[in-house]
């Protein structure tokens, strides 16, 4: 599981354990948030071919998914 703060979330690096959209490099955009002000969605670009993505906080979690950095 990956554990990471909500608040260094916008413009964090992440790196997909398989391609999604030709692309394994990507980078937060956007998050939106709960009436708490707690994430509840993430919105990712991918750095070569800048097509975004959106998904849970959950999945981006999943370390099986998702490394943090540019791996």
């Amino acid at each position: 599981m990956n554990l990471f703060s909500e608040k260094y979330l916008p413009l964090s690096k992440w790196t997909a354990t398989t391609a999604i959209n030709n692309d394994t490099h990507f980078l937060v955009t956007y998050t939106y948030t709960d009436t708490h002000g707690h994430v509840t969605r993430v919105g990712l670009q991918g750095v070569n071919n800048r097509i975004p993505v959106e998904m849970s906080k959950e999945d981006l979690q999943d370390s099986d998914r998702w490394h943090m950095g540019w791996v």
